[in-house]
């Protein structure tokens, strides 16, 4: 009975020994001291492979010879809550776990790239996008013109506004002018402003006429066919204009086509 209680209570001790939460140490141990030590005296280029080895797995090194090898040896061989720390500095989790063991800034050294160097914030996107819209449920071809894509967008300080569109010529004739319009509507689904683009030059059938697809495409200048810029309309202003704070989304329609066989679309003369 007295072994069966002994066996109880030591039981019962190494639950609360395994259950208790890791503590802050006052020092650092002196293991640790000596790893920090020899990552201080490591080159930029042995430390950049010991920060890549933490974040690869951490495999046992093959020998111990040279640095950074020797030093992956030593950390492996600390104790775990030292060895954890070490490591989650290493890929780049901050300090806080090494100060938890008891270590220092002067301990650890100035600061090193990669594992030191917070991430920088992402520059905020000066642009918004418009969605790039028919106006008509009908949508499809209009004057003998199919739109095949496009995007439109507005600056957020209300300095700027662009649209852009691909189109091809489905018709069986030569076209010289293609107008666009693009109708700027709120939130609500009012009018607050327009965009034309006036497209002259010689748009054969069947043929695509490419522009930007993507706000990103635009931005980034991604390689593609030469004078995409030239189906784009952009208004840039000295000040913010209320309409392209106000934009929301941008309805595209065709409204003349002129070809070179001297027809329009629609008809000037009144006539089919």
């Amino acid at each position: 009975m007295r072994r069966l209680l002994a066996l109880v209570a030591a039981a019962a001790a190494l639950a609360v020994l395994f259950a208790a939460p890791t503590v802050a140490r006052a020092d650092a141990s002196q293991a640790l001291q000596n790893v920090l030590s020899e990552m201080r005296g490591l080159s930029p280029g042995d430390f950049d492979k010991l920060v890549s080895w933490s974040r690869n797995g951490t495999p046992a090194p093959f020998g111990t010879a040279w640095q950074p090898e020797q030093t992956e040896n030593d950390i492996l061989n600390l104790g775990d809550d030292d060895r954890r720390a070490v490591l989650s500095w290493l890929q780049g989790n901050g300090r806080y776990a090494l100060y938890r063991r008891g270590a220092t800034d002067d301990q650890i050294g100035p600061p090193r790239p990669r594992v030191d160097t917070p991430a920088a914030t992402p520059t905020p996107d000066p642009w918004r996008n418009l969605p790039l819209a028919t106006g008509s449920l009908n949508g499809g071809v209009q004057g003998g013109i199919q739109v095949l894509s496009g995007f439109a967008a507005a600056k957020r300080d209300g300095t700027s506004i662009i649209a852009c569109v691909s189109f091809k010529n489905v018709s069986q004739k030569t076209a010289k002018r293609v107008v666009f319009d693009f109708n700027l509507t709120n939130e609500n689904g009012a009018s607050v402003g327009s965009l034309t683009l006036d497209r002259t030059g010689e748009f054969s059938p069947n043929i695509d006429i490419m522009s930007f697809s993507s706000k990103s495409d635009w931005q980034n200048g991604t390689i593609g066919p030469r004078g995409r810029i030239d189906n784009c309309i952009q208004k840039t202003l000295g000040t913010a204009a209320l309409p392209i704070l106000q934009a929301r989304i941008a309805g595209y329609s065709v409204t003349e086509v002129d070809y070179d066989d001297g027809s329009s679309w629609p008809s000037k003369t009144g006539g089919p």
